[in-house]
């Protein structure tokens, strides 16, 4: 199961992978299609398990998180 974790651009999505990546946390970056409510697209990475402490230790980071969801939620 994927979770996601939105973020507001392409560079933000590449230095928090490479974040996660140090605390053993793998990570896919993805584009994120426009939603009603957003009106743009953004970016966000795709990781397996491990979404709270991963939003945690990005958050912990300086890297601002739009957004998450459950892979079962998206």
């Amino acid at each position: 199961m994927d979770n996601l974790i939105r973020l507001s651009s392409m560079t933000q999505a590449m230095r928090a992978r490479d974040i996660l990546k140090k605390h053993g946390i793998k990570s896919k970056v993805t584009r994120i299609q426009p939603s009603r409510d957003r009106g743009s697209c953004s970016y966000g990475l795709k990781i397996d398990n491990r979404l709270y402490e991963a939003v945690d230790i990005l958050r912990n980071n300086n890297i601002k998180v739009s957004g998450r969801a459950l892979g079962d939620l998206f």
